[in-house]
């Protein structure tokens, strides 16, 4: 289950120390709105970490520390893509590093990340488990406490700069020399990188020093009067490489931080205004807003450059909610037709057949399905409705006993036994089924829903009672409150029983039968 929250809230040292006590395994990906990075844990301890858009890789790390040249790096880099290894593996094979070395600046490249976000106070956070570092990184282990003693240590030394150093997106410039002076080395790279448009955030982003080396630099050159705002600040553009928005964006959208995710991708489309990915990542986020219309038209023009299974299978979704049902099968056909193999485009297709009751395609359909990945959620969820409708009984109870061990915590698929088993006479194993949605998920409206009809249906009607109850006003319909009346006449309230009579009346003034109840109690009432 992903963990989510607010720097604000909890400190990134408390979620890492959180995590790592409890023994999980996965990635935790930090943002503070500018950056974003990610910190693999496993056996209570962190194994790689990284930072998007950052010189931060190991290739990078190596040249900044004079152990390989650029050269070396990029004659790696082309062995790498031919020969599909790790970048570490293939500097050993060529003899460049040794893996002592290796391993010596995977921690530091580590070590400098965790440095950096331990200076992130505003931000977001989210903990996705079981999710391990790319195949190509190599791996090592570091446990939090070595590195937040010594992390406490610089915050302490950031704490002193961060107060005198001008805000991250502030633009610097060097002002004009009255006369030559002597810089040291360090200071000569940082000097090149000011060039009048470039804020802070982006000079530590290419800089070739860790972050707070560069920070020490550039608050030293700043408090010597060296650097300046310039008077004019550039416009902003599409500031950065199309590849760096990309990065930035899929990091924001992954952690539903839309806006931000938005702002990159806009970007991207300032520089190419047919980016079939960026086109593509603008539709989802609005899907994820419920924006169809805008959703449909970044779809297909991301379709419109590239014809990707996935983009078909998202923009199927959209047709159908727009109601574009032949529209969203043509869809969901042509991602099937690109990859066989998309079990995505099978279930989509499942589904349209089951609403549309064409139950024997429906069934083919989560089957194939389940041949390319036998613990698929979906198929299982409709497999179950679809055999019931069938009237294959046998097969139900199959999809049943399969289910219930693969998906305990599957809300969904619980749901639907419950309701199969109620149906077919078993009173008592649809109720705890019922009650085990509701524990798995107590916001559940139609699982409360569902149980309050079985107890209303039962005739305990006082059961029936709290659960309509416990459903949000808002979420209530006609039934709910017409149920509800009858139980409240039933337990002899009949002024209660009018004004729930009242507001069923509001959803549907045509129901015949609540005209003449209403008639006849307001008439006993009168």
């Amino acid at each position: 289950m992903a963990v989510k929250g607010s720097l604000s809230e909890a400190s990134f040292t408390d979620v890492l120390q959180l995590l790592t006590f409890s023994n999980r395994a996965g990635c935790l990906s930090v943002t503070d709105g500018r950056n974003f990075g990610n910190v693999f844990i496993r056996d209570a301890g962190i194994i790689y970490a990284n930072l998007i858009n950052r010189r931060d890789r190991l290739g990078d790390v190596l040249v900044t520390q004079k152990k390989i040249t650029q050269e070396a790096l990029e004659q790696a880099l082309t062995r790498q893509k031919e020969q599909k290894k790790r970048l570490g593996e293939v500097l050993i094979e060529m003899g460049v590093i040794s893996r002592e070395d290796l391993e010596h600046y995977l921690r530091y490249q580590i070590e400098e990340v965790i440095f950096q976000m331990l200076t992130w106070e505003t931000g977001y956070f989210s903990f996705e488990p079981d999710l391990l570092p790319p195949v190509e990184e190599f791996a090592v282990f570091i446990t939090p406490q070595e590195l937040l003693l010594e992390g406490a240590r610089r915050i302490g030394e950031w704490k002193k700069l961060e107060g005198k150093l001008p805000p991250f997106d502030t633009v610097l410039k060097q002002k004009p020399l009255d006369r030559p002076l002597a810089f040291t080395e360090d200071e000569k790279k940082i000097i090149t990188l000011i060039d009048g448009e470039r804020t802070i955030d982006e000079i530590v982003k290419v800089s070739e020093f860790d972050f707070f080396a560069t920070c020490r630099t550039l608050y030293g050159l700043f408090s010597a009067g060296i650097l300046e705002k310039p008077d004019v600040i550039p416009v902003e553009k599409g500031k950065g490489s199309v590849e760096e928005h990309k990065n930035l964006g899929y990091a924001f959208f992954k952690t539903e931080m839309y806006d931000e995710a938005e702002r990159e991708y806009r970007r991207i489309l300032e520089i190419e205004l047919e980016n079939s990915e960026a086109n593509f990542y603008l539709g989802l986020i609005d899907m994820k807003q419920g924006s169809w219309a805008t959703a449909v038209n970044y779809l297909e023009k991301s379709l419109a450059r590239e014809r990707r299974a996935n983009t078909l299978n998202n923009i199927g979704v959209v047709y159908e909610k727009l109601e574009r049902w032949p529209d969203a099968v043509k869809a969901y056909e042509e991602a099937f037709r690109i990859d066989p193999k998309n079990k995505k485009a099978l279930v989509n297709l499942g589904r349209y057949y089951f609403r549309n009751d064409d139950l024997d395609q429906a069934k083919n359909c989560f089957i194939q399905a389940l041949e390319i990945d036998n613990i698929l959620y979906g198929p299982y969820c409709y497999l179950l409705l679809t055999y019931h409708k069938l009237g294959d009984r046998l097969r139900a109870e199959a999809i049943v006993n399969e289910g219930r061990d693969k998906f305990a915590q599957g809300s969904e698929f619980l749901l639907n036994c419950a309701v199969f088993n109620e149906t077919i006479g078993r009173a008592e194993e649809a109720e705890k089924l019922y009650r085990r949605v509701i524990e798995i998920a107590p916001t559940n409206v139609v699982g409360r829903l569902k149980l309050a009809d079985f107890y209303y249906r039962e005739e305990l009607f006082g059961a029936a009672r709290e659960e309509y109850e416990r459903v949000p006003e808002p979420k209530r319909d006609f039934g709910v409150y017409y149920r509800l009346g009858n139980i409240y006449l039933k337990q002899g309230d009949k002024s209660k029983a009018l004004v729930l009579w009242e507001k069923a009346y509001q959803l549907n003034p045509q129901d015949t039968v609540l005209i003449k109840n209403l008639e006849i109690l307001r008439s006993a009432s009168s």
